[in-house]
Formats: structure tokens, sequence, C-alpha cells
């Protein structure tokens, strides 16, 4: 693959993965769940999967609730196959003070949906002791 279209992917989901951690800072659990496929899967650690934006926002909403207003994510890989974007990452979750609570990795496969790429299935875990 060309390595201007893996480089304009990459930018696609820095954008998206940006536009992410706004929702959180906006406290916005619908605006966050938008921006998943209508089928998208979350799978959160120690917790049941949530299938559709209903379920995800549902999710977002409780961890908003409990005090999350900033997620910041880095991506440290990234593999493009076709219609589909695997990236693994780094994020760092902070309180509404912008105090550090919480950082781990993910795995998210993307999808375009309607021309743009959104999160399709999502998994992360913590680093830290649960």
């Amino acid at each position: 693959m060309a390595s201007k279209k893996k480089e304009d992917i990459a930018g696609a989901i820095k954008a998206a993965n940006k536009a992410l951690g706004a929702t959180f800072k906006a406290g916005d659990a619908k605006a966050a769940a938008a921006l998943y496929t209508k089928t998208a899967k979350l799978l959160p650690a120690n917790a049941p999967l949530h299938k559709g934006h209903a379920a995800i926002a549902r999710f977002w909403q409780g961890a908003m609730d409990m005090g999350i207003r900033g997620i910041s994510l880095r991506t440290t890989d990234l593999e493009v196959h076709g219609t589909t974007v695997n990236e693994l990452g780094a994020y760092t979750l902070k309180d509404i003070k912008g105090k550090k609570i919480d950082n781990g990795k993910y795995v998210v496969i993307w999808k375009k949906e309607r021309g743009t790429w959104k999160l399709h299935w999502d998994i992360f875990n913590s680093n830290n002791a649960a």
C-alpha cells in the first residue's frame, strides 16, 4: 500500500481519537458513542460486552459520572487491511481536575462508515493492579 494512503488513514484515526477525547471533556457520552459504527462492540475489562450506540453511550456516561473527564489516546501501531484498520495504542485517563487516574493499552478495529473511519471493536485494559 502506498505510504501516503496509510498516512492519510493514520491522520484520520488521530483526529477521531482527539474527537473522542473532546467528548469526554464535554461530558457528552452520546457524542462519544456516535464515533462508533452502528454495530460496534465495546469490550471493557471486568465488564460485559456493550453492543451498539445506546449501550456504548450508557457505558461511557457511567465512566463520565464516575469522574473521568480526560482521555488521551496515543497510537503505537497501525495496520491497514483494506476496509479495516487495526490500531494498537496507549491511553491515559484523567479526572475533571486533570489528575491522572489510570493508564493502559487498547486495541481498536476501525471500519469506514459513510466515508468516515469509526471505532468498530474497542477493547482496553489498565496497566495498574485491580
